[in-house]
């Protein structure tokens, strides 16, 4: 359904192109007009992932993760991790800095278990102790990118 406001603002980018003659506007009010509209049309807009968007892959037995982010400069992303009961990722080091966020379930890593809104950070070079979910776990982790080769 078109709106007044649509209609207006047909009109308004049909003079502004020239297209209709007699209401093109100055040039000066053209040429600001022309740059808020580029402005705009070139503005960042937000990413939005729902729940139900994106697939989950499975890395190893019982952890899948899914891929919320990535930043092929930085060679970083932002993924959810979903560890089934029993389930366990294996020691590793990290060649960037990585931020864990528990969000359901709980899991161990160091003789500590974590649960929803605990967070923790792993700097960059840190041995990594494997960490577990005796009773299953999902987690935000923003870090280093996920070797593919490593996955199943």
């Amino acid at each position: 359904m078109s709106t007044k406001n649509d209609n207006c603002l047909d009109i308004l980018l049909a003079a502004n192109a020239g297209l209709i003659p007699g209401l093109a506007p100055p040039e000066d009010a053209r040429r600001r007009m022309l740059a808020n509209i580029m402005q705009r049309a070139c503005a960042p807009t937000m990413q939005v992932n729902r729940k139900n968007d994106g697939q989950w892959q499975q890395i190893l037995p019982g952890v899948s993760i899914k891929v919320l982010r990535e930043d092929q400069a930085g060679q970083n992303q932002t993924t959810l991790w979903r560890l089934q009961a029993g389930a366990s990722v294996p020691r590793h080091q990290h060649s960037q800095d990585e931020e864990c966020l528990v969000l359901e379930g709980s899991i161990w890593h160091a003789g500590t278990e974590y649960f929803p809104g605990d967070y923790l950070l792993a700097p960059v070079g840190m041995l990594h102790d494997s960490l577990s979910s005796p009773n299953g776990a999902m987690f935000l982790i923003r870090g280093e990118m996920i070797d593919k080769v490593m996955m199943l």
